[in-house]
């Protein structure tokens, strides 16, 4: 079950990489991308690049867990939230809704299970 951890790590760090490379779009009337949506882009990324590292930490030093996978699970709760309230009133897209949101929420589960078994 531990290992739910490698595999959380490598989704947070896809998610990371794609939030950082994946490919601008020009959302302001001139064409100009917004500064904002790119300080969005570069702190989400970095937020789950930094969640990838501490599941990682956590996978090699087991006695932490508690703490820091409880942030971890409200954190991806709240993604799943987040990803749903886009999804039903902001045109989501259903795949990222699946991959993002979807997929946030059965680590949250996961993580879950993981503290209760390990208890």
């Amino acid at each position: 079950m531990e290992y739910i951890l490698v595999i959380a790590a490598i989704y947070n760090l896809i998610g990371a990489f794609t939030m950082w490379f994946q490919q601008t779009i020009e959302i302001e009337s001139d064409n100009v991308l917004s500064s904002e949506y790119m300080q969005y882009r570069i702190f989400t990324g970095g937020t789950a690049f930094l969640f990838s590292m501490i599941y990682l930490y956590v996978f090699f030093v087991p006695t932490i867990a508690v703490p820091l996978l409880l942030f971890g699970i409200a954190l991806k709760l709240w993604s799943f939230i987040s990803a749903l309230i886009c999804y039903r009133k902001y045109n989501f897209p259903k795949a990222d809704f699946l991959k993002v949101g979807v997929g946030n929420l059965v680590f949250a589960v996961l993580f879950s299970i993981y503290l209760v078994l390990d208890s």
